[in-house]
């Protein structure tokens, strides 16, 4: 067994409450919209978890160094959005492979104390389309059923890999409600676009409204940004094959 510390600044009560866990994943979707949330609705922090078998994104052991040079061990961390009743998990890091399950069963615990019912996780998925779909995946068909009004889509086959798919799963064993929220990642990363899909649904679900104002920026100069550097791309390939050409037509004399 690792090493795992919980701390708490407060001991919150929800009523039939819910988890929302976004982690770094594929195209950072489940992050992104989670710490956007966050940030927006300026939710307060009510614990943190500590673990050796959260590391640094290269595998090894280690601590994060911000931009001020403050240093900090990497770790989850727990915010209140009270008059929902639900609580966002949020993290630098997922855990390695060979501890998600006893990560996963530690915060599943943890939160079914303070009144947790229902465990959502966000992330991210490749698909064949291109539109800014949403997927989901969830512990039974009522909860399939339900998610229908919202334009889910239903993920069918395959495998939710990482903490999104194994924080189900086990909830599942403890007779715990539970989805995931899968946004269609594209080809630009991190996928804000999708973070935007994932998190549409769930201020709908939860009825809250959220500004997106913020959101809609930084997508918008990634857009610039990404055609800018279409077009430049195109252009030397351009002069490159024009190069080419030069060289096939030129005649030489002795």
């Amino acid at each position: 067994m690792g090493w795992i510390k919980l701390i708490e600044f407060e001991r919150p009560k929800v009523i039939d409450g819910t988890l929302i866990q976004g982690l770094p994943g594929l195209g950072f979707v489940g992050k992104i919209a989670v710490d956007y949330v966050i940030e927006i609705l300026k939710l307060p922090k009510f614990a943190e978890l500590y673990s050796d078998y959260l590391l640094l994104a290269d595998g090894r052991a280690g601590v994060y160094v911000d931009l001020k040079g403050i240093l900090d061990l990497p770790r989850y961390e727990f915010y209140l959005f009270k008059e929902k009743n639900i609580i966002f998990l949020a993290g630098n890091t997922q855990p390695v492979s060979w501890a998600q399950y006893e990560i996963a069963e530690k915060v599943i615990k943890y939160v079914r104390e303070l009144g947790v019912s229902r465990i959502i996780t966000l992330g991210g998925t490749v698909t064949p389309s291109r539109k800014k779909e949403v997927y989901t995946a969830t512990t039974n068909e009522k909860l399939m059923d339900m998610l229908r009004k919202y334009d889910v889509k239903k993920s069918i086959g395959g495998a939710i890999t990482g903490a999104a798919g194994i924080m189900l799963g086990i909830s599942k064993l403890y007779n715990m409600d539970g989805f995931t929220l899968l946004g269609n990642v594209g080809k630009i990363y991190p996928d804000v676009e999708a973070a935007k899909a994932v998190l549409t649904v769930i201020s709908k679900m939860y009825e809250f409204k959220i500004d997106f104002s913020k959101m809609d920026k930084i997508i918008e100069d990634i857009k610039i940004k990404s055609k800018a550097a279409g077009e430049l791309t195109a252009l030397i390939e351009r002069e490159r094959t024009e190069r080419e050409k030069e060289k096939e037509t030129r005649q030489y004399y002795v």
